[in-house]
């Protein structure tokens, strides 16, 4: 069919190429999110936890484990503006902002895993940061995609 009849514009191309990879960083900023819901909602449940497992048993242990506990929260506030800005942003086709989202599909998806193996969290939580870690390797291969690489390709910069 000629370019002139066709019904898609040669624009949404790109588009309907990101969507993938943009749906599954707004479904990994749910998942932080809703993670991070849960830490505030259980977080004496959690710390009780990890007192017994990691530290012990030693109730001096706890302070420190609780402001640990509560960095989770924050960085997810300040991850979700980070996200939102990424998704925009890829629409502009640079490459930096590719390579940032491929850092954090391997450095999250690597984070969630050690989470997990180091079981630092209730068997709960695990799964919910086995999940997370699924969606992370979903992104890692949305994102490694030929028609997702080439629109960023070195010499498609701009």
């Amino acid at each position: 069919m000629p370019a002139s009849l066709s019904t898609t514009p040669p624009s949404s191309a790109p588009e309907n190429v990101l969507r993938p990879v943009i749906r599954l960083l707004y479904v990994n900023l749910a998942f932080s999110v809703a993670l991070a819901a849960l830490t505030f909602v259980f977080d004496k449940a959690i710390l009780d936890y990890q007192v017994g497992a990691l530290a012990g048993g030693d109730a001096g242990a706890r302070d420190a484990l609780e402001g640990l506990l509560w960095l989770r929260p924050i960085s997810v506030l300040v991850i979700g503006f980070v996200y939102l800005r990424l998704a925009k942003r890829l629409h502009l086709r640079r490459r930096r902002t590719y390579v940032r989202v491929l850092l954090i599909a391997v450095l999250g998806c690597a984070g969630q895993v050690y989470l997990v193996v180091s079981a630092q969290f209730p068997l709960w939580m695990r799964i919910g940061q086995l999940a997370q870690a699924a969606v992370l390797l979903a992104l890692l291969f949305a994102v490694t995609r030929p028609a997702v690489r080439s629109l960023f390709a070195k010499n498609a910069s701009r």
